[in-house]
């Protein structure tokens, strides 16, 4: 069976990490994603928002990492942020739709396991909701948030709850911490994530992690 035949609440459940199979279809997905993803219930990315705003309220930029049609870009916007926000994304089709919907100053298309095209100490706070699903390698991704991140920013990070515990995301998390990357301000889960599934499924439920990047930290993170 080809990956476009595959249920969509399948092929999220099995979460692939091959980049092409993702673009291609996130790509197909773009113009019903924002109403399948109101159709069940998805809140990480009010969540999410509402975590950056309240843990940084000074912040005049954001990296949205996984942004997709840029839900997170546009509940920032409705909340009155007024900075600059960019989003990242693999999906040309969903970049396409976040840049049409007027919230993002910059969008660009990226593989996420690889090096982010952004400078280190880049932004005031970096987001990744509902995207950890496919980047298997946890630690590498997360030092990646938090090197272009600014001392003293924000890293806010969603994860399907059961991968947590499959890819150990907390002993990444208090590995971090010990390295002197960020202090975990927040670990907060199994929390509502999908409650509707993917569509008429058992619901799904996640983590948030919240953590703030260390101002004494080594400028390059190895």
């Amino acid at each position: 069976m080809a990956a476009d035949e595959v249920p969509i609440g399948d092929w999220l459940d099995a979460g692939t990490s091959d980049p092409g199979a993702i673009a291609e279809r996130y790509d197909d997905w773009a113009m019903a994603y924002d109403d399948d993803l109101a159709a069940w219930g998805y809140r990480a990315p009010t969540v999410v928002t509402d975590t950056v705003l309240a843990r940084h309220p000074d912040a005049t930029s954001v990296l949205d990492v996984g942004c997709g049609t840029g839900l997170v870009g546009r509940l920032l916007r409705d909340r009155g942020f007024s900075g600059v926000i960019r989003g990242l994304d693999i999906s040309q089709a969903s970049l396409e739709r976040a840049r049409d919907g007027g919230a993002y100053g910059a969008v660009e298309q990226a593989d996420l396991q690889q090096r982010l095209p952004l400078e280190d100490d880049s932004v005031d706070a970096v987001v990744c909701v509902g995207v950890m699903t496919y980047l298997p390698e946890v630690e590498a991704v997360w030092r990646e948030l938090a090197r272009v991140a600014r001392p003293g920013g924000v890293v806010v990070v969603t994860q399907r709850d059961d991968l947590w515990d499959d890819r150990a995301c907390q002993a990444v998390v208090d590995r971090l911490a010990r390295a002197g990357v960020w202090t975990a301000e927040d670990v907060t889960g199994p929390a509502p994530y999908l409650p509707e599934g993917y569509g008429g499924g058992p619901a799904v439920a996640c983590y948030y992690l919240t953590a703030r990047v260390e101002r004494g930290r080594a400028h390059v993170i190895a």
